[in-house]
């Protein structure tokens, strides 16, 4: 596996390939059974099927449209096809962030370049190794669904299932070629930070412009349109080969706006037209005199590490501000034309939406069932950030300063915990401005509790990575964004799939609830605070004891 770039690259991912595609290989493996108890055969499965359609309607902004329900497959696409992009973008935007310039700034690629291979080269097996890596992933859970198909013993189009497993990856290379080419402009985190943006506003621009009718035009730009009109699983829809080829241009593309920006560049250094350039005069070393730096940021590690963390900080709040923004500005369109059928269907009153007519019900049900998602994806990317501290190498020299390693772990946790404060008081604040602006009144102290959950949110998952990445830096990240989906997945799908009461509740979303109409819930809020305070004082006790970079 290590005989050249492609192999070493695709061995690297060999943790991730089995992680990532294992848990949506087992997830898709019990829809099946999930399927035969939710419809079953009885008289009543038409009336049942109908209901439950309507249920899946009323979340079209976020789930995307319903599709032939009465078939194994329709499920499928109904209940995880829309968010197979979202779960495969993440991993997506990480790796593809990582994959040169992730590389670049921990030092691998300065030795990988004097080899004799070209950047064109590196820059192509590495690629290769990428989309690879991803086609183990779905290869996985098509092995799954089809498993699960057996298993329950219902139809189930293999060659259907397979084109809709090509359909999601290549949805998900999309993402991957946005990551590397915003990677040649930017720093990895800043890489990874727009790519979350961008994932996240075509995936819910896409789903909004189907009650929006002033949005439709957008769905021409937007990758995730292309990536919706296929649909194989599902007999009413099939395969769109028009939507596979637009991906597979819009991925081609991408990837050669990036390697080209590659090519041009500086190593280590950032893509810039020739217009823009500046040429600077070059200064004897003699006569070059290096002032101690007296600027704030530099002060010590905490302040440095907030400034680094600041640009991703900005793009995600102002991302998540953009949808919230979006949402209200066409508020009452969706309340007139969704309340009919939000008040008709009894499963929104099972999940704690008493009252639909209500602002903070249907901001809960619009605006926080998909936020809750996004704010953890960014606390898996400051997890993210601090094992790039080891796996780059720059701890090294941080710890070969008088400085305890245990004031150096707290200080980084501290980062990440102040970042993830300021995205989501960023969020707050606009979302507050939002609605006086747009004459949408909600609680103020329910408003305020729900956005203080979702930094608690942040807080636990930050923790549970730390403690991860003191045992392994090199798999921590992988583990940490696995348990976070399958958290949301228990939560959302556990009355579906029957899973035990007490295996819901250790799902940190469950715990979060709906704060934004019942207030929070302090006494879950108050255990996740001690949770992360005793995973910290394990990360403290194991990175004092373990070898860097072991």
């Amino acid at each position: 596996m290590l005989r050249n770039i492609f192999l070493k690259t695709l061995r690297d991912y060999r943790w991730q390939i089995l992680i990532w595609g294992g848990g949506i290989g087992l997830l898709m493996l019990v829809y099946g059974p999930a399927y035969n108890s939710v419809f079953g055969a009885g008289p009543n499965r038409d009336q049942i099927i109908a209901d439950y359609k309507k249920t899946v309607d009323s979340f079209s902004i976020l789930t995307g449209k319903v599709y032939d329900l009465d078939t194994f497959g329709g499920f499928i696409t109904t209940k995880i096809g829309s968010g197979m992009p979202i779960i495969l973008g993440i991993w997506a935007l990480l790796a593809g962030s990582m994959i040169i310039r992730g590389e670049e700034e921990r030092g691998s690629l300065d030795l990988l370049l004097s080899t004799p291979h070209t950047r064109t080269s590196v820059f192509l097996q590495k690629w290769a190794a990428l989309m690879l890596a991803m086609a183990g992933i779905v290869g996985l859970s098509f092995l799954g669904i089809l498993g699960g198909a057996a298993a329950a013993k219902v139809e189930l189009d293999p060659v259907g299932a397979l084109m809709a497993h090509i359909n999601w990856g290549l949805g998900g290379l999309v993402i991957c070629g946005f990551a590397l080419l915003i990677g040649q402009l930017t720093t990895r985190k800043a890489a990874a930070g727009w790519t979350g943006g961008i994932l996240a506003g075509t995936f819910l621009l896409n789903n909004l412009v189907v009650n929006v009718e002033s949005l439709k035009w957008t769905q021409y730009i937007n990758p995730a349109y292309y990536a919706s009109l296929s649909q194989p699983l599902a007999r009413s829809v099939g395969t769109n080969w028009v939507g596979i080829i637009v991906q597979v241009l819009f991925m081609v593309v991408l990837v050669a706006i990036g390697l080209w920006m590659y090519r041009q560049r500086d190593h280590n250094g950032y893509f810039e037209l020739r217009v823009f350039k500046r040429s600077e005069s070059v200064t004897s070393r003699k006569v070059r005199l290096v002032a101690e730096p007296k600027e704030f940021w530099l002060r010590n590690n905490f302040t440095f590490g907030l400034r680094n963390a600041l640009p991703g900080v900005i793009i995600w709040g102002l991302s998540l501000s953009a949808y919230s923004l979006l949402i209200l500005s066409v508020f009452d369109d969706l309340k007139s034309s969704m309340v009919d059928l939000l008040n008709s269907v009894d499963f929104f009153k099972q999940l704690g939406f008493l009252n639909l007519t209500n602002n903070e019900n249907i901001l809960s049900l619009f605006i926080f069932l998909f936020t809750v998602l996004l704010v953890a994806a960014y606390a898996v990317v400051q997890v993210s950030g601090w094992t790039s501290e080891e796996n780059s190498g720059r701890l090294e020299l941080v710890l070969s300063t008088p400085q305890p390693r245990w004031r150096f772990l707290l200080t980084n946790f501290g980062v990440a915990l102040a970042s993830s404060a300021l995205m989501v008081g960023l969020v707050y604040v606009i979302f507050g401005l939002s609605t006086w602006a747009f004459n949408v009144p909600v609680s103020f102290g329910n408003t305020l509790a729900a956005y203080f959950g979702l930094w608690i949110i942040c807080v636990i998952i930050e923790a549970v990575g730390f403690v991860l990445a003191a045992f392994g830096p090199g798999w921590a990240v992988g583990v940490t964004g696995g348990l976070v989906i399958l958290s949301y997945l228990v939560n959302t799908l556990g009355d579906t799939l029957k899973l035990p009461q007490a295996v819901v509740d250790l799902s940190v979303f469950k715990q979060y609830g709906q704060p934004l109409i019942e207030g929070l819930k302090w006494t879950p809020q108050i255990v996740m605070v001690v949770l992360s305070i005793i995973f910290i004082g394990v990360a403290i006790y194991r990175f004092r004891q373990r070898d860097i970079t072991k």
